[in-house]
């Protein structure tokens, strides 16, 4: 898996930091566009984990989907990616499109190098991410409903 299956590992980790609830589900996807939206479709608030090439490797950030506003493409129906594919929800079915999508990466490096461990940067930058993950999870619960 190595450094591009950071996603997959920091939802395991955060799975394991937080106490079952049967309003929270960890789902492990390998997936975009039309099928990444049907799997979120129905939920309140969606964390979507991700690695990302990036110049700084080991940099976490957050983004919201709006924020890849400039991804939309209506002229490829048949590769359709997640921005456009949720654009399309929103419009066909509004009611079931999460409140809040947050989008969280890890900067790797565009190599792909397949091993079952994480270079150092990236293992820092995951431990990170499962801290602020699991604390966020933690104030969603403590949210009045």
């Amino acid at each position: 898996m190595g450094d591009d299956g950071v996603g997959i590992l920091v939802l395991r980790r955060v799975k394991e930091k937080t106490s079952p609830s049967v309003d929270l589900e960890f789902k492990e996807l390998s997936v975009g566009g039309i099928k990444l939206v049907e799997e979120i479709l129905d939920y309140r608030t969606v964390f979507v984990i991700d690695s990302i090439q990036a110049t700084t490797v080991g940099t976490v950030n957050e983004f919201s989907p709006e924020q890849f506003s400039n991804t939309y493409c209506e002229s490829a129906p048949h590769a359709v990616n997640f921005i456009t594919a949720l654009e399309l929800y929103r419009k066909l079915q509004p009611h079931r499109i999460p409140e809040k999508i947050r989008i969280f990466t890890i900067g790797i490096n565009s190599q792909f190098v397949f091993t079952e461990t994480l270079t150092t940067k990236i293992e820092t930058a995951a431990s990170r991410l499962t801290e602020l993950l699991a604390g966020e999870i933690e104030k969603i619960r403590n949210l009045p409903r």
